[in-house]
């Protein structure tokens, strides 16, 4: 779910007789830390979540791994983000966040993290939720003042994400928000992940340059109805990932891949990849074959005609990388919806343009799916990648097919 650094644990979800389960573990981290600094605030944490049993609102401890890991309850939600929920939640929710805050702070615990808003989870149901309670403390003071300091950090949250009857309409984007951002390999990595988190064999979902994996919108919000976890990476230098590269070959972009995969402890996927994203799970998979089980090449109909093109912005990449941007934003499919269409326009204007000159430079052999291998590779055309149906029907094939 997140990946740790320094002092900072790496959160995983892990399944116990079929109860989901958020296990905090420092046991990745330094020497230094294991020994002398996570004992101490995997205790501390422990014991805030004691003191805060049988509050509504707050994940109940279920045991302590060890002596540097800690196992609480699951709790269904999207962390409190300004993109995700912009002005559009009702004062009721501050509400009944406020009495979590006086829950805990009659019990002696001041949160004192309320200015990381992705310490609140907003669940299906609309409630809030507070996590993270490392960064709590016991105080003996009186609980009105511990309120009195908590309610000036609730005021700011209310006025970045509280619905208001005077202010203009907000557009969010809840159906394919950033749920992680990781640093792996030497990069930080925007992740938008949907379905089920216990899926065994999570979908890899990486798009064409340019463009983040929102492309990819309407076929992994389908990920729950075919049982799977798809996982939207933004590559090196697009999207929500770090802009500052210095190169985009595949086969740089495959090592940072490999590692971001074993941050997150997902040993085999499947590979779904548009046009410049097959080329990178193509590279994937000739550095970390045993990784892969399939890769399906989003295609086009006429390989000639997608080859010209191909030359055209390769030629563009570089004389005039302005050009190529107009060529990409051009090549969005219409059939997206509008607002999606807008999104990822959005996107590829903000891209600087050495990064799309870079993704055509560094690609070897020509950013194309055509002539991609990989073992268990589909390659779907122009019309059959339109289908997100079709697509899941690709990766659910039997391996031998």
């Amino acid at each position: 779910m997140n990946l740790g650094g320094f002092a900072n644990p790496d959160v995983l979800l892990v399944q116990r007789d079929g109860v989901p389960l958020v296990v905090k573990d420092w046991g990745r981290r330094s020497a230094w830390i294991r020994i002398f600094v996570a004992p101490w605030l995997a205790r501390h944490e422990a014991a805030m979540l004691t003191r805060a049993a049988g509050i509504a609102g707050v994940p109940r401890l279920r045991a302590r791994v060890d002596r540097i890991a800690l196992a609480m309850e699951y709790v269904e939600g999207r962390p409190l983000r300004r993109r995700t929920h912009g002005r559009t939640l009702p004062p009721a929710f501050f509400a009944a966040l406020e009495a979590i805050l006086d829950g805990l702070a009659r019990r002696g615990v001041a949160y004192f993290d309320l200015r990381s808003p992705t310490n609140v989870l907003v669940t299906p149901s609309g409630e809030p939720v507070l996590v993270d309670l490392g960064s709590a403390f016991w105080l003996p003071l009186p609980s009105g003042f511990i309120l009195r300091v908590e309610r000036r950090a609730l005021a700011k949250l209310r006025s970045r994400f509280e619905l208001r009857a005077d202010a203009p309409p907000v557009v969010t984007d809840a159906a394919d928000d950033a749920s992680a951002s990781l640093k792996a390999g030497g990069t930080r990595f925007c992740l938008r992940e949907h379905g089920r988190l216990d899926d065994p064999l999570p979908v890899l979902f990486l798009p064409d340059v340019g463009l983040s994996a929102r492309a990819f919108a309407q076929v992994t919000a389908r990920a729950a109805a075919h049982g799977r976890r798809a996982i939207g990476i933004d590559p090196p230098g697009f999207g929500g990932s770090r802009r500052d590269v210095r190169s985009l070959a595949p086969e740089r972009i495959a090592v940072q891949l490999d590692a971001l995969l074993a941050a997150l402890r997902i040993v085999r996927v499947d590979v779904v990849g548009a046009g410049w994203g097959a080329l990178l799970g193509r590279a994937l998979a000739a550095r970390s074959p045993a990784r892969i089980r399939r890769l399906v090449a989003l295609s086009a109909d006429d390989a000639p005609a997608r080859e010209a093109e191909l030359a055209l912005r390769r030629a563009a990449a570089s004389s005039d990388p302005e050009a190529l941007r107009m060529r990409l934003v051009s090549a969005i499919p219409r059939e997206l919806p509008e607002a999606l269409r807008t999104a990822l326009a959005a996107e590829l204007e903000a891209v600087p343009a050495r990064n799309l000159a870079l993704a055509y430079r560094d690609a070897e052999p020509p950013a194309t799916p055509f002539g991609v291998g990989a073992p268990g590779r589909i390659d779907l055309d122009e019309a059959q990648a339109r289908d997100p149906e079709r697509i899941w029907a690709a990766l659910e094939r039997p391996e031998d097919s």
